[in-house]
């Protein structure tokens, strides 16, 4: 009986080792998932929603050298539309602007600009607040 004890043996060193080496790697990684979660509860600002804007159409009319847009507020707070750029460069609206776009609103948007069939023109859109939105649409 004590021949049979003796030659039960455990563990050897080397899998000892890799045992505890698997151990503490998931212990920090369970940690650094608490920390990290907890860091970014903690983070977070609460009811300010960022402002955003999408293009629902736009046609860019060669023949009447006129850039037609429909914008639409997807953002959680109501934007003034500031300026209308092509290709870098401002241009008035067209169309009359009435006040600020309100959440989930759209805005008609027409600028007269010099157009050539065949080429592309960045649109690019700009709110008071910052908030952009740019498209290139090509002249037809």
């Amino acid at each position: 009986m004590k021949k049979i004890i003796k030659s039960v043996k455990g563990f050897s060193p080397v899998v000892a080792a890799l045992i505890l080496m698997l151990l503490a790697v998931a212990a920090g990684v369970i940690a650094y998932g608490y920390v990290m979660g907890w860091i970014g509860g903690a983070t977070q600002t609460s009811g300010v929603q960022p402002g955003e804007l999408q293009f629902d159409s736009i046609y860019a009319d060669a023949s009447a050298n006129k850039i037609k847009m429909y914008v639409r507020n997807i953002g959680g707070k109501t934007l003034t539309i500031d300026k209308i750029y092509v290709n870098g460069v401002a241009y008035p609206n067209a169309t009359e602007i009435s006040g600020s776009l309100g959440i989930g609103e759209v805005a008609y948007l027409e600028v007269s600009v010099s157009l050539t069939a065949g080429y592309f023109y960045e649109v690019k859109v700009t709110c008071t607040d910052g908030t952009t939105v740019a498209q290139s649409v090509q002249a037809k």
